[in-house]
């Protein structure tokens, strides 16, 4: 979203702002809505742009990994990052921002036409969900946030996390999810060729500029991942992450067993 139209609807918004503290960048901030239907994805931090559901990522991570600091800047100001390693799925983010000097973060970008494995930048990788690079058992924390809609074979790409993680670790994840109804499948998958069940839905991307999403995923989703080996919670926003900006949220944290 351009810059000018942005503050359109900030200001437009105006008085659905929030006055609070982020809990990745540390700092006393308003947090700013620019549209209040899906607040979710932004309540923007003018500091470190992080939305509302990065923060609630950024919540499960401190309250499962680090529990003695309030925000993720906190890691670095304390050394205390290196005996924990994270593979983020995305790239240029705020947890970028403020974890990427620790040589135990890791993230990626899955970029077309370039080998899986090739390294972008220090740390930074062109990675494949469906088929890693990594190591098996390499790290303590795995975060995607809505990815695995937009993944063809998402049990695969469930099965990499699984493999990549060290037994007791954590994937964080977001995915927009039916908790009422199964999965709905969008598009068929089990040919060589995608068959469209429903009129194609795509999301912005920062990438391809938009990417198909083949399902919107149900309550069967923590069976699913049972049979996978993980052990499943969803954490729903409540009135009190309100002061970390935390609005309308849910994410889902997945303990390798």
């Amino acid at each position: 979203m351009k810059v000018s139209r942005a503050a359109t609807l900030a200001i437009k918004n105006l008085g659905h702002h929030q006055v609070g503290k982020c809990n990745i960048c540390g700092k006393s901030t308003i947090f700013i809505c620019i549209d209040t239907k899906t607040v979710r994805n932004n309540m923007y931090c003018p500091f470190c742009q992080s939305s509302s559901r990065k923060r609630h990522v950024a919540k499960l991570l401190i309250s499962k990994i680090f529990t003695n600091i309030s925000s993720l800047v906190e890691i670095s100001a304390k050394n205390n990052l290196d005996s924990v390693s994270i593979y983020n799925t995305d790239v240029d983010d705020a947890f970028y921002q403020v974890l990427h000097n620790s040589t135990s973060y890791y993230c990626s970008s899955c970029i077309p036409n370039v080998q899986i494995g090739t390294e972008i930048s220090e740390q930074v990788s062109c990675q494949d969900l469906e088929k890693l690079s990594f190591a098996d058992e390499n790290f303590d924390v795995v975060i995607t946030e809505d990815v695995f809609e937009h993944i063809r074979d998402y049990e695969k790409a469930f099965f990499e996390v699984y493999r990549i993680l060290k037994t007791g670790g954590y994937h964080i994840f977001t995915v927009p999810c039916f908790f009422d109804k199964p999965t709905l499948v969008r598009v068929d998958t089990s040919g060589a060729e995608d068959i469209h069940l429903l009129p194609p839905e795509y999301h912005g991307d920062r990438i391809r500029g938009k990417i198909l999403a083949y399902r919107t995923f149900g309550i069967d989703i923590f069976e699913i991942l049972e049979k996978i080996g993980f052990e499943t919670t969803v954490d729903f926003s409540n009135y009190l992450d309100r002061r970390y900006g935390i609005f309308d949220s849910y994410a889902f944290c997945s303990r390798k067993l």
